[in-house]
């Protein structure tokens, strides 16, 4: 068996600058259908749209590429890690063009024992100079923990309020090619795509992006939570809980919290948790 990689503790700390991302609606169109968008969405997919919007999550594009490099430095093993949480926070919506950049690295590695927890955290910002977007990643990398690291702030999850009712219970149909789509927008991890590979690490058949389940969720707060307006949400966390196959719905549940404005966020597939512990602020 071979011995696992040992991660790369100096990477933490080290800044890391993306090439610039240069968009137009067609980029915007595209992440959109990925997650679902559809002919009662104009205003995310068609160029000449009165008011054109980009949904909030388009702010994982243009950090990808950091991301890469950033788990590369700290040599964790593609072989084995898997996305724990995503975290996005907005600060000004997305243009319908231009030219962003990002910077960003890693902050920090928790020991867990058996498995490692890897922070990358991004900011973006547009050509003036504003900050448009900042993006918590934390990847979870089995077999390269142990090293006697510190494990990690211990935090109390948050909860929804007592006796609370759903304010959004929204379905949505993902099709049989939405992974086909969502890579489009850059993510062409083949696990998505070639049957083979993801039958041969244990998977019935190509499974969907986490990223982009994420993507429904956040769209299905946009929709429903901020009446069709990107800008009033302003961050969205949730935990990767379990896969979702092409073709499958997912149901979204958002209950309030005692804070105005906060609500905790859950998807599903049937009755098995995909997304969990998520965390959506909205004004």
């Amino acid at each position: 068996m071979q011995a696992p990689i040992a991660l790369n503790l100096e990477a933490v700390g080290q800044r890391l600058e993306a090439p610039e991302f240069t968009y137009d609606w067609k980029t915007c169109a595209t992440y959109a259908l990925g997650i679902g968008a559809g002919t009662d969405e104009l205003a995310y997919v068609w160029e000449a749209a009165p008011q054109f919007h980009v949904y909030p999550g388009f702010a994982v594009l243009p950090v990808h590429g950091i991301v890469m490099e950033a788990l590369a430095r700290v040599r964790a093993d593609f072989r084995t890690l898997v996305h724990g949480e995503q975290t996005v926070r907005l600060h000004k919506p997305f243009s319908r063009e231009g030219t962003l950049r990002s910077t960003g690295g890693v902050t920090a590695v928790y020991d867990k024992g058996k498995a490692a927890v890897v922070l990358i955290e991004t900011e973006t910002r547009d050509a003036s100079g504003a900050l448009v977007a900042e993006t918590v990643w934390s990847i979870f990398c089995r077999g390269q923990g142990g090293f006697g690291g510190d494990a990690g702030p211990s935090q109390a999850p948050v909860v929804a309020k007592a006796g609370a009712t759903p304010v959004l219970e929204a379905r949505f149909a993902t099709s049989p090619s939405q992974a086909l789509l969502y890579r489009l927008s850059g993510d062409l991890n083949p696990l998505h795509i070639d049957p083979a590979l993801a039958t041969k690490v244990g998977f019935e058949a190509p499974i969907l992006h986490g990223l982009c389940s994420y993507g429904f969720a956040a769209r299905a707060l946009t929709r429903h939570l901020c009446g069709g307006d990107p800008a009033r949400l302003r961050s969205f966390s949730a935990r990767f809980s379990g896969v979702v196959y092409p073709g499958t719905a997912v149901d979204v549940v958002a209950l309030p919290t005692e804070a105005e404005g906060r609500f905790v966020v859950e998807a599903r597939v049937g009755d098995r948790l995909v997304l969990s512990h998520g965390v959506a602020e909205i004004v």
